[in-house]
């Protein structure tokens, strides 16, 4: 197994002597994390992952520039190998219970006692550990991974109008969504839920200009039924929204 000599901690909280308080207590606790890096913002702490080997990040929900959840989001979407935790006061537990069904490992409530914490700190341990032995782990050969790759390649090209859940899929075949991730960005180039995406696009793209259906039906068709979240999701990704897209057929082609 890979040693590590402690896990990395990245805290985010705008308020600074709160964020050197918790970086005190958990120094303190002495359970092998060290805090590495600090950060006022979302954005900031988007910005540092991408020089610093962070293993668990501890976030406030409320922040400036950018908040708790949709850090959590990015961080889920492009470092999935990271926990989250989210730092919740009780007016916003409501946004902690649902950050925990968008991929966040746990949650710790202001004030933060000694006792949560180190309860969190060691179930992320576990996870960690989990994953690092799974990541070296050697029984699996490349043609074994390729393969793997392959399936997931053509469930997702089968599937795409479908709602997919990458836990599910990984974890009937014997492991973790990381692990399935690391292996997609191996061999693919991308993580599965971008391959997703871009499937569902790129079918979306050809429904536009080659059928008369509504946009809410061309959504639906690619696995999107939510309409909006169809059309900020096709904009991000073509540079227009749907609507504009079909009606240059020209430059689109």
């Amino acid at each position: 197994m890979k040693k590590i000599k402690h896990y990395n901690i990245m805290l985010v909280e705008d308020e600074e002597l709160l964020r050197q308080s918790l970086a005190r207590h958990i120094d303190a606790l002495d359970n092998g994390y060290k805090v590495i890096c600090q950060a006022m913002d979302g954005q900031e702490a988007l910005d540092m992952l991408k020089q610093e080997d962070i293993h668990l990040i501890i976030t406030d929900i409320r922040m400036p520039v950018m908040d708790g959840l949709t850090l959590a989001r990015n961080v889920h979407q492009q470092y999935p190998h990271i926990l989250t935790v989210i730092l919740s006061g009780y007016a916003d537990f409501q946004y902690a219970q649902e950050a925990l069904r968008q991929g966040v490992f746990d949650y710790l409530l202001k004030p933060v006692s000694r006792e949560n914490l180190e309860s969190t700190l060691g179930k992320a341990s576990l996870a960690l550990q989990k994953y690092y032995e799974l990541e070296e782990d050697t029984s699996m050969t490349g043609k074994d991974a390729q393969e793997i790759v392959d399936y997931v390649v053509l469930y997702i090209r089968n599937h795409y109008m479908d709602d997919i859940d990458f836990s599910d899929l990984s974890s009937r075949m014997g492991f973790s969504s990381a692990y399935l991730t690391k292996l997609f960005n191996k061999y693919v180039g991308n993580t599965p839920l971008k391959y997703l995406t871009d499937v569902r696009i790129h079918e979306a793209k050809h429904l536009l200009l080659n059928t008369a259906l509504p946009i809410r039906e061309v959504g639906e068709k690619v696995g999107y039924p939510d309409q909006f979240h169809f059309s900020k999701t096709f904009r991000k990704l073509a540079g227009m929204n749907p609507s504009t897209y079909r009606q240059k057929p020209e430059e689109n082609e």
